[in-house]
Parts: C-alpha cells; sequence; structure tokens
C-alpha cells in the first residue's frame, strides 16, 4: 500500500513538472507574426470611464509593422475617448482615422521588429448593452502582408 501511494505521488509530481514548463513558453517570442500579448482596463468599476489598454508585440522574426486597423465594439462610445500609442515612455506617432466602429493606425515610422508597445483608450464610456467590449485587430506590415494580430476583451 505504501509503494502504492509513493508512485502515485511521484507520478503527480513529475506530470505537474511537465505542465508547469508548458504553461511557462506559452508565448513565442520569436513568431513570425505581431500579436497581442495582453490587455488591461482600470479601474475595475462596472459603469465608469475607464482606461483600456492592448499591448502588442511584435516578435524579433517578423517584419516591421506599418499599419493597425482596430475593429472597436459597438457598445464602447470611443468619439470622445483619447487615443495613446507608446512604446515604453516614448510616444509613437500615428495618424488616427475613424471609420464607423473601426480605427486606422498609420504610423509615421514602421514599428521595428522586438518591439512592445500599448494602446490606451483613455476616458472610455461604456453603455448599458449587456455584451463584452471585444477588440479585433488586424495589421500589416512593410511587405505588405496583412494578418489577424488577435482579439482583446474586456468584461462588462
Amino acid at each position: 500500500m505504501y509503494k502504492i501511494l509513493i508512485f502515485i505521488a511521484s507520478l503527480g509530481l513529475i506530470t505537474t513538472i511537465f505542465n508547469i514548463s508548458n504553461y511557462a513558453n506559452a508565448r513565442d517570442a520569436d513568431g513570425a507574426f505581431p500579436h497581442v500579448d495582453s490587455k488591461f482596463e482600470f479601474p475595475q468599476h462596472r459603469w465608469a470611464k475607464v482606461r483600456q489598454t492592448i499591448q502588442i508585440h511584435v516578435p524579433r522574426n517578423s517584419q516591421a509593422l506599418e499599419n493597425l486597423r482596430i475593429a472597436v465594439p459597438n457598445n464602447i462610445n470611443f468619439q470622445i475617448s483619447k487615443i495613446e500609442i507608446t512604446s515604453g515612455d516614448r510616444p509613437i506617432l500615428a495618424a488616427i482615422s475613424r471609420k464607423g466602429q473601426e480605427l486606422q493606425v498609420n504610423f509615421d515610422r514602421p514599428i521595428s521588429p522586438d518591439t512592445q508597445f500599448r494602446i490606451d483608450f483613455n476616458s472610455v464610456e461604456r453603455n448599458m448593452q449587456p455584451q463584452l467590449a471585444v477588440y479585433y485587430l488586424y495589421g500589416k506590415t512593410v511587405d505588405r502582408i496583412d494578418g489577424f494580430l488577435g482579439e482583446a476583451y474586456f468584461p462588462q
């Protein structure tokens, strides 16, 4: 009985060790296309004006990112919000145009590989529709390849 207990405990420990190493390597830093790394919202109040932030990573092995298209959800009133794009503490200059519920971001200079940058939507006013706020992000690299970068959802 004691041997069976030790066998089960050691099997569980080995399984846990192998699974932890898989979770630690969830994001490939050497991917071939830019992707959404994370998203966060401040403050966490339900019906307040909030700042929603989406962080995008341009991997080392990808092409430079030339422009970005963001499909903004219908339950977000972004007409009055201020949009800032930063990499660390320095702002990234970009022309932002709005067309319906879509934002077109054309960078003055392409975002070079191995860069992380953030898009801040300040003073976002959420309306009372009980649905998730899901942003869909698409990008175009300097070699004219379009692709889906990811989605960022903010629960209500």
